[in-house]
């Protein structure tokens, strides 16, 4: 880097350079002169280096001192004397000293000490409360490091005092009664702290709030303001514990000692006096003039109290929310939601503003002004923020989340599902997230249950809607409930939210999820419910079409549970397995022994199932004797069963089938005698089949008992009627076969089975010796073919395709 100096710079400097060495050399030339000389040369320049040295060590020793002066005492005496800044400095040069006893606990608390008195100095209560955590967690430490033992009462009164003061009013009660018997401590302090605090837990304690501040009024050397202070405490807690009388009377003797000119003190007592006359007011019947007065006189001195608020501060705010209350039982309801808002939209976030806004919301909910009563919650939450930072008087946090679960169980009760899940989505962080999640989990649970039900009673198509709805309501109960059990993983209400949660996914036909949280259930062996998953367990897999894993649910289910209740249904439901998979014969059995086994009524759901599926069992093995008469029974013990209609149809097609037998020997007879006998059995079989296809018919036409418009219905409907054309062509009734069919060409146009009918109508016009009207029939069937749209699945209803059809009818046309 090249030099930046210039030639003048260097000259200047090496001029100086120059001088002083001349001076030097000067001096030590005058020196030499004589030994006097030299000898005053060398004294002076001893003297210069002692001063020198002397110097060094007297600074050095006065940094030595100062920190040995910080000192832990030291700190102690500056906290005492209120000196706070001295003592935080000689803390933090105490930082250095390794050796202080009792040095780190001793720092922590003067550090606390010195927080709490500053605490006391701030105006704004927020602050104050927030500086008085941070002492209280100095003081905590310190109190788990040690500090000198004659510190320990002092330490644990500061602690208790920042804890209430903190809004931790729980701890600091716990920590100062343990200093009541310590004559060496403020007892008249503590006993203000702890009536404090008891009023500030979540759920008030007003019976020891009494007792401690009965025990600071007893104390003689009470100043006069504070005494009126505890007085007035005293008449409230007395109003809160509905001693009205007592209450008054305390009132009354604080009023007449007061001095007028303490307006503060004055407007605090008639505020008093206005909610002691509400209180009174609130006992006495609705209507009554008595009642009246009390309110009226409670508003004239709650208006009086807010007039001569010097400040215009807390005492007004309460004296306006009051007057509100007052407006409320009055019966004056618009009044009140005015006066509410009035003071929301004034006040801000302060107590009364929230306690307000809440009761205006509970207001405008039960007028039915649902959007402003969830605006007004929102409000309020808002406002709350922090709970632990959360101080309310007039509204403890334990008497807000009782209002707010108040609101959501309305909704839910109803059944404004919506409302109540806008509202809860807005309930944290006032109620955690293990609370949100199981009331979402409920909430979700009954809006299910109620569309399910809905969907019940809706009779057209609209019901499957509603009942998707409900599905999906259910699942979100399910994944809730699912989400709750991780979060009480290590909690007693684990296998139960598990159990919950299956349930909801089940209900909610999400097979899938509802094996797998049963499968987690039962692997932690949980001692309720245990048959009851294996049933679920195996109808969800039985669902999901995991057949072979379904019967051994089942199976273990039966084995493993033979005493419980649930063991019938497992039963019926693994005989539907067993079918799947065709094995009948011990589908067969275990339904047999559902109705053989003496722990199992007539009047019970799984013995009449049993009886239905016996019936069903045997006519899917052409055994159709057993069939018609296990089916009779059923269908004669429960006529209104939901499987009574679908069982008259099976005896019908059980008859229909029955006739086949009579019908092939007949067919086979090598004697007449032989063939009257088996075409008699036969035709009794088939007007048996008809008669049944004629009540399934008219039951389903009268909508007896029946969801109109169910798939099921409307497929047993146009087969009946199949059925009946069938069985009068077999009997040769060619001209009432025509008309059955006929009425399946009129009721079912735009359906491809349509087209069989016309092929039957046409074979019963050639039976009846009409060919032209047969190949009339036939080409109202191609027409009626050409109708139908071009994406029309065919092989859904018929046994043909489209081009087989037209193959089939081109050659029919030909007859």
């Amino acid at each position: 880097m090249a030099d930046d100096s210039t030639p003048t710079d260097e000259k200047a400097t090496a001029e100086k350079a120059a001088k002083g060495q001349g001076r030097l050399d000067r001096l030590v030339h005058w020196a030499r002169v004589s030994r006097l000389r030299m000898a005053l040369v060398g004294s002076l320049a001893f003297v210069a280096l002692g001063g020198t040295f002397t110097a060094w060590s007297y600074l050095a020793h006065l940094a030595v001192g100062d920190e040995n002066l910080a000192t832990l005492a030291r700190a102690l005496e500056a906290m005492d004397n209120e000196n706070f800044e001295e003592a935080r400095s000689i803390v933090g040069r105490m930082q250095k000293k390794k050796d202080e006893p009792y040095g780190l606990g001793g720092s922590l608390f003067v550090l606390g000490a010195v927080k709490a008195a500053e605490a006391d100095l701030e105006w704004s209560a927020d602050r104050r409360r927030a500086m008085h955590l941070v002492a209280a967690r100095y003081l905590q430490k310190a109190r788990s490091l040690d500090v000198p033992p004659v510190r320990d009462g002092q330490l644990n009164f500061l602690l208790g005092q920042s804890l209430i003061r903190g809004n931790q009013p729980q701890a600091g009660i716990d920590v100062l009664k343990e200093l009541l018997d310590d004559p060496q401590m403020p007892i008249t302090e503590i006993h203000a702290l702890l009536s404090e605090a008891y009023l500030g837990i979540p759920e008030p304690d007003l019976e020891s709030a009494l007792k401690y501040n009965q025990s600071l009024l007893s104390d003689d050397s009470l100043v006069e303001k504070r005494r009126t202070m505890a007085q007035i405490t005293q008449v409230d807690i007395l109003r809160q514990l509905g001693k009205t009388e007592e209450s008054r009377t305390v009132l009354t003797s604080v009023r007449e000692n007061l001095a007028k000119e303490n307006k503060t003190l004055q407007a605090l007592a008639l505020s008093i006096s206005g909610q002691l006359e509400l209180s009174v007011a609130e006992q006495l019947p609705k209507g009554s003039k008595d009642r009246a007065d009390r309110i009226h006189q409670a508003i004239e001195d709650l208006r009086e109290a807010q007039r001569q608020d010097p400040l215009n501060g807390e005492l007004t705010r309460q004296a306006m929310y009051w007057i509100g209350r007052c407006k409320e039982l009055s019966g004056d309801i618009p009044a009140a939601i005015d006066k509410y808002d009035r003071i929301g939209k004034l006040f801000g976030d302060t107590s009364e503003s929230i306690v307000a806004t809440l009761t205006k919301g509970d207001l405008e909910r039960v007028r039915g002004n649902t959007k402003l009563a969830l605006a007004d919650y929102r409000s309020v939450l808002e406002a709350v923020g922090e709970p632990l930072s959360y101080v309310n008087r007039l509204l403890p946090l334990s008497k807000l989340r009782k209002h707010l679960l108040h609101a959501h169980a309305y909704f839910v009760e109803q059944e404004q599902f919506e409302h109540a899940m806008t509202l809860l989505n807005q309930f944290p962080p006032v109620f955690d997230q293990v609370e949100v999640t199981e009331l979402r989990g409920r909430t979700h649970q009954m809006w299910g249950t109620s569309e399910i039900e809905q969907a019940s009673r809706v009779s057209d198509r609209h019901g499957e809607e509603i009942s998707k709805r409900g599905r999906y309501h259910l699942r979100a109960a399910g994944r809730d409930f699912e989400i709750l059990a991780k979060l009480r993983f290590a909690t007693r209400e684990f296998p139960e939210d598990l159990w919950t949660s299956a349930e909801n996914y089940y209900q909610g036909q999400s097979y899938t999820h509802a094996a797998s949280v049963l499968e987690e259930y039962l692997h932690h062996e949980a001692r309720s419910h245990k048959a009851r998953a294996l049933l679920r367990l195996g109808q969800s897999l039985l669902a999901s079409n995991q057949t072979e894993k379904a019967i051994a649910s089942f199976e273990e289910c039966i084995e493993m549970h033979p005493r419980d209740a649930d063991v019938y249904q497992a039963r019926l439901d693994c005989v539907r397995a067993y079918r799947q998979i065709g094995n009948h014969e011990k589908a067969e059995k275990l339904l047999l022994t559902n109705k053989r086994d003496e722990g199992l009524k007539p009047s019970s759901p799984e013995w009449r199932d049993s009886l239905f599926a016996i019936g069903e069992l045997y006519h899917d093995l052409g055994r159709f004797e057993e069939a018609i008469k296990e089916l009779d029974e059923a269908i004669l013990r429960y006529p209104e069963a939901p499987q009574a209609i679908l069982s008259r149809y099976i005896i019908a097609r059980s008859y229909h089938s029955a006739a086949e037998k009579p019908a092939k020997k007949i067919r086979e007879a090598k004697t007449e005698n032989e063939r009257q006998k088996n075409r008699k059995l036969r035709d009794q079989n088939l007007e048996a089949a008809l008669q049944y296809y004629l009540v399934v018919q008219r039951m389903i036409s009268l909508d007896v008992g029946q969801e109109e418009g169910s798939d099921l219905r409307r497929a047993l409907l146009r087969n009946c009627y199949m059925m009946q054309g069938s069985v009068l062509f077999q009997l040769k009734r060619y001209e009432e076969a025509r008309k059955a069919y006929s009425n399946v060409s009129t009721l079912y146009q735009n359906e491809p089975f349509v087209l069989e009918s016309f092929v039957h109508i046409a074979n019963c016009w050639s039976r009846l010796n009409q060919p032209v009207k047969a190949r009339g029939t036939i080409e109202q069937a191609k027409l009626m073919l050409d109708t139908l749209p071009t994406d029309t699945d065919f092989k859904l209803a018929t046994n043909f395709n489209r081009q087989q059809w037209n193959l089939l009818l081109k050659e029919m046309s030909k007859w």
